[in-house]
């Protein structure tokens, strides 16, 4: 081989250095709903519970990733081994320790949104895909009885993360170098000085143990069932695993139905990406049955997040929790299709999209301005706190009086609409519907309570501020 042809190996050999550099210590982006679970369990550091800890911690991959690299890091004697379990991070660096350090973390939200919002809904759907795969993992694990259950379920959830680093890339201000994602795992999780076992059970370059091919299978089975159960590759993963496990293929199919319908159910709390269950429908044979309720562990009602909500004012979270916790009391707890939270630009006198949920790229929603200096009933909206429910009954006496954006926006469907101040100021203004579908009576007074306990809780936030100047 020539000098020539030698370059472009050992240019690449350069970039994947120097992105490892890149990526060496650099802060882990965290998603805003964690923090604000960070934040609300600040307030009672000392009755929480290490197991609740370690439970929204396996929510969040890029947390997951940022805690073992920490722990990893630090100065070992001689009698200290890797650390793999989140719950052993917890020990080790105490309750409130944990808390308060990792509460700090940047989120993906205020990296990506809402200038990327391409890029993070393409993170979500990263997050959804290891979160799956470290189900199918445990799942694998758990009918061989594998003793370290740990080390299948992380090691799964951070199988995606080379893809969520180089979406991230996208909203920081430096640049990252281009590399081959399929090639920069193992060196990561090497320089980062992770357990080698994730390293053993990531690379299929060695010999296999049928642990590390049922991990690589369920790794590749959360990424095809995204597409369909009939996606190439499916059959041949559910034959391995069933061979592996030494139980019918039927069994293993099972296995994967419960996963995807818990996953649904319980698991992902974005409307906008839509789970692998919407498939099983299609699938040949008698439909399984979901267990019952009772068995199934609770979704966070609206008064949890609502009272959530207000730890966060009481606690001095930042405006980004606060909205965090708004847009997910709205869209977990009411059940709204599409929200948005229009940001007051006081030097343009204008509303302007801040942040968006259940909206595709192509909405119109998405690109919302609304100019406050023409008379409308926004501007009207924006004097004092006070909300509108725009429907078939009164759209004949408020029609005439929309912004002609928004009713590009909403086309003609029933919207909620409530203007949001911090004390006497006006901050922006909440808009959320159905997607056109009918809304109720119900949703708008539930909707109302959330947004004056939004401006509650960001004049709480605002005061202690000004206290702490």
């Amino acid at each position: 081989m020539t000098a020539n042809q030698a370059t472009p190996a050992a240019s690449a050999d350069e970039r994947l250095q120097a992105w490892l550099t890149f990526w060496e210590r650099r802060p882990l982006p965290i998603l805003q709903s964690t923090k604000a679970a960070l934040a609300g369990l600040s307030g009672r550091a000392e009755t929480a519970r290490t197991d609740e800890i370690v439970e929204l911690v396996l929510r969040d991959p890029l947390l997951t990733a940022h805690a073992l690299r920490h722990i990893n890091q630090r100065d070992r004697g001689s009698l200290s081994s890797d650390v793999v379990a989140i719950e052993s991070i917890v020990l080790l660096m105490g309750i409130n320790t944990f808390i308060e350090q990792f509460g700090r973390l940047p989120t993906v939200e205020s990296l990506l949104l809402p200038k990327h919002g391409r890029h993070y809904f393409s993170l979500l759907k990263e997050i959804a895909a290891a979160r799956l795969a470290a189900r199918l993992a445990r799942d694998f694990g758990n009918l061989r009885y594998d003793a370290r259950i740990d080390e299948i379920y992380v090691t799964a959830l951070l199988g995606h993360l080379p893809r969520m680093l180089r979406l991230l890339e996208a909203g920081l201000p430096d640049t990252a170098p281009q590399v081959e994602l399929a090639q920069v795992a193992l060196p990561l999780f090497a320089r980062w000085r992770l357990p080698e076992v994730f390293n053993t059970l990531l690379d299929d370059s060695g010999t296999s143990t049928q642990r590390s091919m049922l991990h690589r299978a369920a790794l590749r089975l959360s990424a095809h069932l995204q597409q369909g159960w009939w996606q190439q590759g499916v059959t041949e993963d559910v034959h391995l695993a069933a061979h592996a496990l030494g139980v019918e293929e039927a069994e293993v199919w099972r296995l994967i139905a419960v996963a995807l319908l818990h996953f649904a159910r319980n698991d992902w709390p974005y409307a906008q990406i839509f789970p692998p269950a919407r498939w099983l429908a299609m699938l040949p044979g008698e439909w399984p049955r979901p267990k019952p309720a009772a068995t199934e562990p609770a979704k966070p009602s609206l008064n949890d997040i609502m009272r959530e909500l207000q730890r966060a004012g009481q606690s001095g979270a930042s405006f980004n929790q606060i909205m965090g916790l708004a847009i997910r009391a709205q869209a977990e707890g009411i059940g709204f299709k599409r929200i948005l939270f229009g940001l007051l630009m006081a030097g343009h006198n204008t509303l302007k999209t801040r942040y968006i949920v259940g909206a595709s790229e192509e909405d119109p929603l998405r690109q919302l301005q609304i100019d406050l200096a023409t008379p409308h009933i926004l501007t009207r909206l924006m004097l004092k706190p006070q909300s509108i429910w725009l429907n078939a009954g009164n759209r004949t006496q408020f029609d005439a009086l929309l912004p002609r954006s928004l009713k590009q926006a909403t086309a003609g469907g029933d919207f909620l609409a409530m203007s949001l101040f911090v004390e006497d100021k006006p901050v922006g203004l909440f808009y959320a519907d159905n997607r056109g579908a009918p809304l109720t009576e119900a949703q708008y007074t539930a909707f109302k309570q959330v947004c004056q306990m939004t401006g509650q809780a960001l004049t709480r936030q605002a005061k202690r501020s000004e206290l702490g100047n």
